[in-house]
């Protein structure tokens, strides 16, 4: 039965029930069209099955009231044209009626573009099954308008139709999954969350011009009646939807799209199928109350509309819904009364494979320019005024972070041939010094003797301090000591952008040789006796790529070695542990190449050890006329790269290098992470289910030369380490004769231990570990603490023998007040995610603690979760820390590949999966979830605010990479070619399209932002200063007005990527940092009451 039957059928029904209702009904029809329209169409749905019952009950009397029920008919009909949803046919019609082909505008407007079929393409029926979402409870009985409405507004709905007749991966997946995996509302809500970034523009328009056209109407409405007065919302919600369990329905989609077919009519049932008894429930009132609340609800859905209402404040950006920011959902922290700044704007039109968008602010790329450095500085001095209340706040947090550290600070001697080499920081200062001693590894005698000579005093060999006092900057990149211990190698940075002068230290003069210095350099290694050193310089990219050679004392001009030409690989050097050959390794992100050079025989040259091949890297070491090299190399006659690294060795001649001998293989759930060589042992860094570990393997080794063998096979000792691991960090370890391995292991909950690890006798010893004031206690020697026993576990399968009972030593932890726990969270894909969250026993799922997400996922780097004494301060006040550690990081297998290049999108939605797992888990309130970022994990945190805005209340980002688009297409900037390998390169339009996708600065929507502290360096070679100044004005511009004064742009004027680096300066900085996320969870208050108190 068609539209027309159904309307005629309604009509004649209605004027047999009462002719006055409908003629006061057509008087004010005019004024209730849309809202007439909406409710016809409710009604028309709820009684499809009904249809054929009402209609020959109608039929009997249809010859008494035709004239009435035709008038009647004709307005329905004329209100149903405006219907914004087109019917399909309804069951039993025929099949062969026409489908007309949607038009393309039509297409267009409700967002069903082709860039929208493209990126469903990406999308598998995993990424529905496996969405990180919890299914809602039932809904309630309780009668409510409509059955889809709650869960689709006006604009998704058509969107969701056309989605279906027009898209036909979407269709297919909503075929296969509803109802039997999920229900239609679960479906619709996680497509709407996938394509959020490529609809909600559209979906804004829409709700815009809705918006405008209500407003029209209700002034050309009083201009008609003056004195009528406009219903409103409230009255709506109270005559139309009474409070319910739930704003949602169990119902299909199907239900909106082709009528609700059950009996479902919203009054109380008489148990009939006719539709008597919602007649006899509005036949002794009017309808017009009716109409007048519907229309003031439609109008209230096009200001206030939401995909969802109960998920709004999690799941999705407000970009839909704020047109009118007068409905600022978020309660930002207190303003100060001086403005925000506002940048100035210059037109500048970017295009690039076909698209063009403006960039006003282009010109803050200009650091020359002096409007730059004004603006600022009024940046600063507003962040300054933001930051006003806060002031005895930081005062108290820099207190809290001081009280806690040791007058001064060391580490243990490290041996290496004659000397013990430290470091320690002298109290009250900001940085270390180097230092050494003799060493009398021949008894007492001889010490006593060479004490008495003065032989035993200390030598200071570089004191930061000072460099830092002359030129108000200290930045060490590189320290080598000759292997004869005559001479100090190192370069310096004295103004934040990492230009690295290289000088050179006679140690027993204590001078720095004249004509040593050298600009631009990176790394250094030593060559034969000492008297040469090799170093590598960088470009005007600062891109290392060239390597020479200085011969100390000779007064001759340094000696050009090597030149790599192509602009996507940096070249490092660094010799052998045994000395015997120096290294020059060309890098890119995915691939390598290396070179030798022998020693004893300098003047022979370079020997190459084997060809660049795309994805293979290799590295390798020497030891007694063999090289040992870790690579993941094909196993195969192949040239693509293997799964994983594996060890491989060849004999160190220049004319057998190539000749590569598979010897180790990692096995089941191990992967090689790095190794290191001595004269008995060979050490891997490897990775076992998830977990960094170290173990050594004794050498020379019997090796089949016909099948390699797997670690296991080889009598490894895992070093023993504490069940509460999370860092495991290897130390200098110099000496290739030592059989000694020393690590720095550390936790959230366990301040840095430093063990030594004797390979031979499968012994360790705890030196030293690092002392935190009032939690840990200072014991004898170099052994720190005796709260708890050291419980080390055995990590192999077979329990090693030689650890006795005697060898458990005392250490400290804060297990007992702190949680600290790894756990796994399900992503989009279905890939888990490993989060690590520590938190006080007492905040572990309140539901109520305020959380800090941390991340970062690029360049295969692990996210630091080392020991961090600052922590203290927002543990110790209930926060929850979580450290995510999401594709594009370091770990085991293919977990950095899977968040590069076109698969970064993975890193964005692991991170936005696991803050959604500590909101949903009830470890973090759902409106006091903060995160932060840093360089690269700016850009990840950045660009899941621009998905999800209202998952995050409040934001740090530290040097953020915001303006990756515009950086990537300019190749003269600073490691933009090296960033290919790990971005992609826009020069590509796929990779272009990909970038340009989750580009934080290019994709800031209209919206509640959270509040963001975004922290800069002028001199920072790395990352543009003006990528955090773009971005903030952007979000000034483009985002809520009041949201975004919460906004704050701090800039180091004279500091570089890392930031000051001094012990006391450090903590004015997290102070800031802190206080930053106390105020914007409007905590200060509570901070400062409880202090009074």
């Amino acid at each position: 039965m068609d539209l027309w039957q159904r309307a005629k059928g309604f009509a004649e029904e209605a004027a047999k029930r009462s002719q006055e209702i409908s003629k006061e009904a057509a008087k004010r029809s005019q004024e209730f069209t849309k809202g007439a329209a909406r409710f016809s169409q409710e009604f028309v749905s709820e009684t499809a099955k009904k249809s054929k019952e009402i209609a020959s009950e109608a039929a009997k009397k249809a010859d008494l009231l035709r004239s009435e029920a035709l008038r009647a008919a004709e307005q329905i009909k004329t209100l149903a044209v405006d219907i914004p949803i087109p019917m399909p046919p309804v069951l039993g019609q025929g099949s062969n009626a026409a489908v007309v082909p949607e038009p393309r505008s039509d297409l267009e407007r409700f967002g069903v573009t082709e860039e929208l079929r493209e990126f469903v393409k990406g999308i598998t029926i995993s990424t529905f099954r496996d969405f990180p979402m919890q299914d809602e409870p039932e809904t309630s009985d309780v009668p409510t308008v409509s059955n889809v409405r709650q869960d689709l507004n006006e604009w998704q709905a058509r969107h969701a139709t056309l989605v279906l007749s027009t898209v036909k991966e979407i269709s297919n997946f909503r075929y296969e999954l509803c109802p039997r995996y999920m229900k239609e509302r679960k479906f619709w809500r996680i497509y709407f969350i996938l394509v959020d970034s490529h609809v909600a523009l559209y979906e804004k328009q829409y709700m815009e011009e809705l918006k405008k056209k209500e407003e029209q109407k209700q002034i050309d409405s009083v201009k008609e009646n003056p004195t009528a007065l406009p219903p409103t919302l409230p009255d709506a919600k109270e005559t139309i939807l009474p409070k319910s369990s739930t704003s949602l329905t169990a119902e299909d989609l199907d239900a909106f799209l082709l009528g609700d077919l059950g009996s479902d009519d919203e009054g109380l049932d008489d148990g009939k199928d006719g539709l008597d008894d919602d007649f006899d429930k509005i036949g002794s009132t009017s309808i017009l109350p009716l109409f007048d609340a519907y229309a003031a609800m439609l109008r209230g859905r096009a200001i206030l509309s939401s995909p969802f209402p109960f998920l709004s404040s999690l799941f999705f950006s407000a970009s839909a819904s704020s047109a009118s920011y007068s409905f600022c959902k978020r309660k930002p922290p207190y303003h100060p009364s001086l403005k925000p700044p506002v940048a100035k704007k210059i037109p500048f039109t970017c295009s690039a494979h076909g698209r063009t968008w403006e960039d006003p602010y282009r010109w803050m790329s200009d650091t020359g320019d002096p409007d730059l450095v004004d603006y600022l500085g009024r940046e600063n001095a507003y962040a300054d005024s933001f930051m006003t209340d806060t002031f005895d706040l930081r005062r108290r947090l820099v207190g809290e972070m001081k009280s806690r550290m040791p007058d001064k600070v060391s580490t243990p001697p490290e041996h290496w041939g004659p000397w013990s080499y430290y470091q320690y920081i002298p109290e009250g200062r900001e940085y270390p010094v180097l230092c050494r001693r003799l060493r009398h590894p021949d008894g007492y005698a001889k010490a006593l003797l060479h004490y008495m000579r003065g032989c035993h005093r200390e030598e200071i060999l570089l004191d930061w301090n000072e460099i830092a006092e002359q030129f108000g900057y200290v930045h060490i990149g590189t320290c080598r000591i000759s292997l004869d211990h005559k001479f100090l190698a190192y370069t310096l940075d004295i103004s934040g952008n990492e230009s690295f002068t290289l000088q050179v230290k006679d140690l027993h003069s204590g001078h720095v040789i004249p004509n040593s210095k050298v600009e631009g350099v990176v790394s250094l290694a030593w060559a034969g006796d000492s008297s040469c050193l090799l170093y590598t310089v960088c470009d005007a990219t600062q891109r290392p790529y060239r390597v020479f050679s200085m011969e100390l004392g000779s007064g001759l001009e340094d000696h050009l070695i090597f030149t790599e030409k192509d602009m996507s690989c940096c070249v490092d050097i660094t010799s052998t542990k045994d000395g015997k050959f120096i290294t020059i390794n060309s890098n890119s992100r995915t691939s390598s190449e290396v070179y030798v050079i022998d020693t004893e025989n300098m003047k022979d040259g370079l020997w190459l050890v084997r060809e660049r091949v795309a994805g293979v890297q290799y590295f390798l070491e020497h030891h007694y006329g063999f090289f040992y090299i870790l690579t993941n190399a094909s196993l195969e006659s192949t040239s693509s790269a293997a799964e994983g690294y594996y060890l491989a060795r060849c004999i160190a001649e220049k004319s057998l290098t190539a000749e590569w001998q598979v010897i180790v293989l990692p096995g089941q759930d191990i992967s090689f992470q790095d190794m290191d060589i001595f004269h008995g042992h060979l050490v891997l860094s490897i990775q076992q289910k998830g977990l960094p570990l170290f173990c050594s393997i004794d050498i020379p080794m019997s090796v089949n030369s016909e099948q390699p063998m797997e670690l296991e096979n080889l009598n490894p000792w895992f070093f023993p380490v504490p069940s509460c691991l999370c860092s495991i960090v290897a130390g200098s370890n110099h000496d290739f004769m030592s059989s000694i391995y020393r690590v720095v292991i550390s936790s959230p909950v366990m301040p840095d231990i430093i063990v030594d690890y004797d390979m031979g006798k499968r012994e360790f010893t705890i030196l030293h570990q690092e002392e935190v004031v009032g939690l840990t206690e200072k014991g004898e020697s170099y052994s720190y603490g005796v709260a708890f026993p050291f419980n080390f576990t055995i990590t192999n399968s077979k329990k090693d023998e030689s650890l006795e009972d005697g060898q458990q030593q005392s250490w400290t932890d804060l297990s007992e007040a702190f949680s600290c726990e790894r756990i796994e969270v399900v992503s989009h894909d279905g890939f888990m995610v490993p989060l690590t969250i520590v938190c006080s026993q007492k905040a572990k799922h309140t539901n109520q603690s305020p959380g800090l997400l941390h991340g970062y996922g690029a360049y295969g780097e692990v996210l630091d979760k080392s020991w961090c004494s600052d922590h203290i301060i927002l543990l110790s006040r209930g926060w929850v820390l979580a450290f995510a550690d999401v594709r594009g990081g370091g770990g085991e297998g293919s977990l950095h590949q899977s968040g590069t290049r076109a698969c970064k999108m993975n890193s964005i939605y692991d991170f936005t999966a696991c803050g959604m797992y500590l909101v949903n888990e009830g470890f973090v309130h759902k409106n006091k979830l903060a995160a932060i970022g840093c360089s690269a994990g700016g850009l990840l945190v950045a660009a899941a605010i621009n998905i999800y805005q209202s998952l995050f209340s409040a934001v740090i980002l530290k040097v953020p990479f915001l303006d990756i688009c515009n950086t990537m297409l300019n190749p003269c900037l600073p490691l933009t070619i090296l960033d290919y390998d790990e971005f992609g390169d826009p020069r590509n339009q796929a990779d272009f399209e990909i970038i340009h996708h989750y580009s934080p600065y290019d994709n800031i929507t209209q919206g509640c932002y959270p509040s963001v502290l975004v922290t800069a360096s002028f001199d920072d070679s790395r990352v543009g200063v003006w990528e955090a100044a773009k971005w903030v004005a952007q979000v000034r511009e483009k985002t809520c007005p009041t949201c975004s004064q919460s906004v704050i742009l701090k800039t180091n004027m004279s500091g570089g990527h890392f930031g000051e680096g001094g012990r006391y300066i450090h903590c004015e900085d997290v102070a800031f940092e802190y206080a930053f996320l106390i105020k914007a969870m409007g905590m200060l208050d509570d901070e400062n009451q409880s202090h009074v108190l």
